[in-house]
């Protein structure tokens, strides 16, 4: 049963935080979708990506808006969250990285892990990542047909690994998506994932858009949901 008074005391909280906010907006996170470029074809993509192209902003694009963005708002408490598509596809990627890395912006990414190995770990600390978060959408055979991408689940765990014996980064996490079909996996997930050296396990539900819209069977039923909270 909910604590009404704590409820109470977290709303007026709530509250407090969005006055300050219209009172004296502050960026902290700022999302960057290098490319709509993907190797993998993942069944809840909200973005489409591998199926739709798009304009990337040129290299130089990237440095005159990241020195205008350090010039006009410090890159004090800014974290810069690079996203895709899968980043790495990026042909530019590291180029652009260093960019921010030398403007003393801090950054972390989301990636599905499967181009990474020594070697690219070894370049993502040179370039200055903080974090990373890893997709893995549950057990080998769930998880490839969920991101349609046969051998992916081996990949992205080789992946994980290659970040964790390189070392130097702030975390090393794992996302899970949880569908229909995959939550009953969670547990087994987990005896996975404490084995592992891994910072973090984010576990999120799968959200109606874009390309999710088109498989409802996966949508989290109102038992599911029961599930994943308890």
């Amino acid at each position: 049963m909910f604590d009404i008074k704590m409820k109470n005391k977290h709303l007026r909280q709530l509250e407090d935080y969005r006055r300050s906010l219209m009172t004296k907006p502050d960026l902290r996170n700022l999302f960057l979708e290098l490319t709509l470029r993907c190797n993998e074809h993942c069944l809840h993509c909200g973005s489409w990506c591998g199926d739709v192209k798009s304009e990337e902003l040129s290299v130089e694009q990237y440095r005159t808006f990241l020195e205008q963005l350090k010039e006009d708002m410090t890159v004090d408490g800014k974290m810069l969250c690079i996203t895709g598509g899968e980043p790495l596809l990026r042909k530019e990627f590291f180029e652009i990285m260093e960019i921010a890395d030398k403007l003393g912006f801090k950054w972390g990414m989301t990636s599905n892990a499967t181009l990474i190995n020594d070697e690219v770990a070894r370049d993502l600390r040179r370039v200055g990542m903080g974090t990373i978060s890893v997709s893995i959408d549950g057990l080998e055979e769930t998880h490839d047909a969920f991101r349609q991408t046969p051998g992916g689940y081996k990949k992205a765990m080789n992946g994980i690994e290659s970040l964790i014996r390189t070392g130097g980064f702030q975390a090393v996490q794992v996302t899970t998506v949880v569908t229909h079909q995959n939550i009953g996996q969670l547990d087994e997930l987990f005896k996975i994932f404490n084995e592992m050296d891994i910072d973090s396990w984010r576990v999120i539900n799968m959200e109606p858009m874009g390309r999710a819209k088109n498989h409802p069977e996966l949508i989290l039923t109102p038992e599911d949901y029961q599930t994943l909270f308890e």
